[in-house]
């Protein structure tokens, strides 16, 4: 009798858990805001319904546990009403620990009192005067942040999102009127990169590091983007990054983490994701995320090799032990709507051949009768594995051409940026 096992969420990112969850004939139930064909196609059974409406999911009382895919409703406390009020054992953060990624301005302090290393320089705002100060210390290498859960459409860097100090005031303003406060951090220069771990609070299992790419065109131009694709190498490095550059990377999770329990007596069960920058000299975070990334979960569970459910059991039970991952690489690239994100086209029909049926993972798509379409986000993640970074990209590139539809995507995905 196989693991019945309840997935909250509906992206790609959801669906390449549900491919995880199903690997080893445990029973799939999901609950989605809308319909995702692949994890319904995968589902003993599904429901639609407010992510963040918990009440919905009485009815799934009877599963073994739960894993939760998107941040909104770990902010809002969702793992603590399965645990608390349903009796259901669930992989995911409770609330008090899932602030550090609801709260940039907690991570910050909490990083600043723990003495936990690679914080930036940064300041909390209450009124457009702070914003001067902040001039003053910064020049114009900063960077604005609301303080809670915007979608990953929140931040604005001065000179890419926001052109003169005026617009940067305006933004301020916003801020101030819906949050009362808000946060400016120092601009760091450097190369981005993604490291996300597995933990049972205690235990720690790094996964592969993953490189992503935000912009919508080739050679990192055009408008910013959820990501339009990624790619990992079989030593689980990063051309750009030492040997030390990924210990100190993992040094910060791992304080972090610490301070975390310190601080809210709690310990985090999950999967914590840094976004790091590599400068000329250091590392620094960027932001905590506290689930897989989109899409740099498609590319680690497309390796790892120990059991996905044994990992989520052993996080829930305290004693995470392993998780094995193949030294190959893998490229993910996101196909999405002509015109995206501006004035993407919708309601396009969307066929993909079903021989890459297990490399292909639906995100903003909906069926309609039994045709998918598009809708105005990305359509379709494709993730192929490769001995080296080449031969994963060449097999990517062959594959995208069993695709069809009014789609376009980059295909410098996979090249060192």
């Amino acid at each position: 009798m196989g693991l019945k096992v309840l997935l909250v969420g509906n992206g790609a990112r959801e669906h390449s858990i549900a491919m995880k969850i199903v690997e080893n004939d445990a029973k799939l139930f999901s609950y989605m805001s809308r319909e995702n064909p692949g994890i319904a196609d995968l589902s003993k059974k599904f429901s639609i319904g407010d992510l963040n409406n918990f009440e919905k999911l009485k009815k799934y009382r009877n599963v073994d546990f739960a894993i939760i895919g998107p941040e909104n409703p770990l902010a809002n406390g969702i793992t603590d009403y399965l645990e608390d009020k349903l009796g259901i054992p669930t992989c995911g953060p409770r609330q008090n620990v899932a602030k550090i990624e609801s709260s940039k301005i907690f991570t910050r302090y909490l990083m600043d009192i723990y003495n936990v290393p690679g914080n930036v320089s940064y300041m909390i705002g209450k009124s457009v005067e702070d914003l001067d100060v902040a001039v003053d210390e910064f020049g114009t290498d900063f960077v604005i942040k609301p303080d809670g859960l915007t979608g990953g459409k929140g931040v604005k860097v001065y000179g890419d999102h926001l052109t003169n100090i005026h617009e940067a005031t305006k933004y301020v303003k916003t801020l101030i009127n819906r949050e009362g406060e808000y946060l400016i951090e120092e601009k760091k220069k450097g190369k981005e990169f993604s490291l996300q771990v597995f933990t049972d609070g205690s235990n720690i299992l790094p996964m592969p590091l993953v490189r992503d790419y935000k912009r919508a065109y080739e050679n990192e131009e055009g408008p910013l983007t959820g990501s339009m694709g990624s790619y990992s190498l079989p030593d689980h490095n990063l051309p750009f990054l030492s040997k030390k550059d990924y210990k100190d990377a993992l040094n910060i999770i791992k304080k972090t983490l610490k301070a975390l329990n310190q601080n809210t007596g709690e310990k985090f069960k999950g999967i914590l994701y840094g976004q790091f920058m590599k400068t000329e000299d250091s590392i620094f975070l960027i932001e905590y995320n506290v689930r897989f990334g989109d899409p740099e979960a498609l590319n680690v569970l497309k390796l790892l090799q120990t059991d996905f459910l044994q990992i989520a059991s052993q996080i829930i039970d305290g004693n995470l032990s392993k998780a094995e991952f193949q030294k190959q690489a893998t490229v993910c690239t996101y196909l999405v709507p002509q015109g995206y994100p501006q004035n993407p086209v919708k309601e396009e029909p969307v066929e993909v051949d079903p021989a890459i049926n297990k490399d292909i993972f639906y995100a903003s798509v909906y069926r309609d009768k039994s045709t998918i379409r598009t809708t105005s986000s990305r359509a379709i993640a494709l993730v192929t594995k490769g001995d080296d970074l080449e031969s994963a990209k060449i097999e990517n590139d062959r594959k995208i051409t069993q695709i069809k539809g009014n789609l376009f995507y980059r295909k410098d995905i996979g090249t060192y940026l």
